[in-house]
């Protein structure tokens, strides 16, 4: 019974590996300069140094994902992805390019307490901005969700973007709606491959089962 198991563990894993290999995620690329983008010029220049060079890359990385998201849209997870990241992009523009991060919601994941003298700077650890909710335009969509287990404070969009992530996991293992009408028939002659040599494995040793 435990070799049938596993004979069937083997089957599933082979279906799946079948279908990471039909993966092609368009402008690939853009996703991790995005990523740079948001990141790079905060850890690079700390604090409140070339702060126009900061707004300028922040609102470039979002277009950039939000484009290469958009690109993918067969992924219905991207689509999660791409909903979150345009709430962010409305967030920061709303708000001079820099996504307000809220004071109270900091409190609550316990972070370090800043003076309230530092309202409108860039934060020392990320590259929002410290804001109270009344000077904030659009607060709902700013970083207002507060996680202490996770060490930070997130927006609506950060959450889709997470969700649509796992979304995407999920649907590159169990799911075949990604692909392409070309790309199902050749995945299906590749899994029919493999459940055919499972089941040749399975009838010559019988005494596995």
């Amino acid at each position: 019974m435990l070799k049938q198991a596993s004979h069937n563990f083997r089957g599933s894993f082979s279906e799946i590996a079948a279908r990471v290999k039909f993966v092609r995620i368009r402008y690939w690329w853009a996703i991790l300069l995005s990523a740079a983008l948001h990141r790079l010029p905060f850890a690079l220049l700390p604090g409140e140094a070339f702060l126009d060079l900061k707004r300028v890359c922040m609102v470039l990385s979002y277009l950039l994902l939000f484009w290469a998201l958009s690109a993918n849209l067969n992924f219905r997870s991207m689509r999660v992805m791409a909903a979150g990241t345009l709430l962010n992009f409305i967030a920061i523009v709303a708000n001079g390019c820099l996504m307000p991060v809220s004071p109270e919601a900091r409190e609550l994941a316990q972070m370090t307490a800043l003076e309230p003298s530092r309202f409108g700077m860039v934060l020392p650890e990320g590259s929002g901005i410290y804001l109270p909710i009344d000077q904030t335009n659009l607060w709902f969509f700013t970083d207002i969700i507060p996680a202490h287990y996770l060490g930070g404070v997130f927006s609506a969009g950060d959450i889709l973007i997470v969700f649509g992530f796992v979304l995407f996991v999920i649907e590159i293992a169990f799911s075949k709606k990604w692909l392409s009408y070309h790309e199902q028939s050749l995945y299906s002659r590749s899994s029919g491959s493999s459940r055919r040599i499972n089941a040749e494995d399975a009838v010559n040793n019988p005494m596995s089962q």
